[in-house]
């Protein structure tokens, strides 16, 4: 065979792998855990493993007490006709608060959540909701969104709430990390029901965050060109562009008071995402940055500032 051809094949035989491989990373990040574990999975597990063994440790814990509660399952079905669950452990007495929480990525509603379900249900007294979200724990869909689907998905659960006990409840949202990018797109469209935000380590958006992650890989002139053909790759299969996650203009816009929090040691959601998001929040607002915290670890490393600074922030609007 002709050297020239033999040439032509490698050569799109090298792009077709690369090309597979680029579509299976993208997979990895974005469909659903029903695919084979890719190198990207993998290597995000290796590090939760390493780096948060105490967080895993105490939201096992936080699950044991749970499963000794009446925890209702509940189906909704949103505008997507996708099934969702959601799980409700009512107050100890008659109580019109509910914490509607919002898990992080490739969480589900027994992941974040349950580490405060018994903060809130012991201690504050209150009604609390955690949910699967798309692609999560027992919700059906394909695609997660970033908070692009959660946000709107959560929009139907207070509908849901609302409808069940009333227009006369209040509700808080609380979400760690793409949980907290998620409420803190909700903050400019709120109902009145809603009375205050808590977002816990959240992402400015999901274009700021991988462009972070790809650079932490150490790879930082291409990063930009990464998350775009990425980006790409999201319009075709899920049909929706990651730069419409953003959330500061939500936040610049807020119907509601909102409470940031946020690790000092964080290096996978830069601390500096929550100040960004606390200056330019145009509601009433706070901000506690707990020291020695990773991501998603503040209720574990500052467990005490945390639950002291919630019942306050609490306090002053409900």
């Amino acid at each position: 065979m002709n050297k020239k051809i033999i040439g032509a094949l490698a050569a799109l035989g090298g792009v077709a792998l690369a090309a597979e491989f680029a579509v299976h990373g993208y997979l990895d990040v974005m469909y659903a855990e029903r695919i084979p574990m890719g190198l990207m999975k993998r290597r995000g597990n290796r590090k939760s493993d390493k780096n948060l063994r105490e967080i895993h440790k105490f939201n096992a814990r936080e699950n044991e007490w749970a499963q000794t509660k009446d925890i209702e399952v509940i189906d909704l079905k949103n505008d997507r006709d996708i099934n969702l669950k959601g799980y409700y452990l009512p107050a100890q007495e008659d109580c019109n608060v509910f914490v509607l929480f919002a898990h992080g990525y490739r969480s589900s509603h027994s992941g974040d959540p349950y580490n405060f379900i018994r903060f809130y249900h012991e201690e504050m007294k209150y009604n609390f909701m955690s949910v699967d979200h798309v692609t999560a724990g027992d919700s059906e869909g394909d695609y997660l969104g970033f908070d692009y689907f959660e946000s709107e998905d959560m929009f139907h659960w207070i509908n849901y709430l609302t409808e069940r006990f009333g227009k006369d409840i209040k509700i808080i949202l609380h979400g760690v990390s793409m949980g907290a990018a998620t409420v803190c797109k909700m903050a400019s469209r709120v109902p009145e029901q809603v009375k205050l935000i808590v977002s816990d380590c959240g992402y400015t958006s999901a274009e700021d965050e991988l462009i972070n992650v790809v650079k932490s890989a150490g790879i930082n002139n291409a990063a930009q060109l990464a998350f775009d053909l990425f980006n790409r790759m999201n319009k075709r299969f899920a049909k929706f562009d990651l730069k419409d996650t953003d959330v500061r203009d939500s936040v610049k816009n807020s119907k509601v008071p909102m409470l940031f929090v946020h690790g000092d040691a964080d290096d996978f959601v830069p601390t500096r995402m929550a100040f960004e998001l606390f200056d330019i929040c145009g509601n009433e607002k706070d901000l506690l940055i707990v020291e020695g915290a990773a991501h998603a670890e503040s209720i574990l490393i500052g467990a005490d500032v945390y639950k002291a600074k919630l019942k306050e922030f609490i306090a002053k609007y409900i």
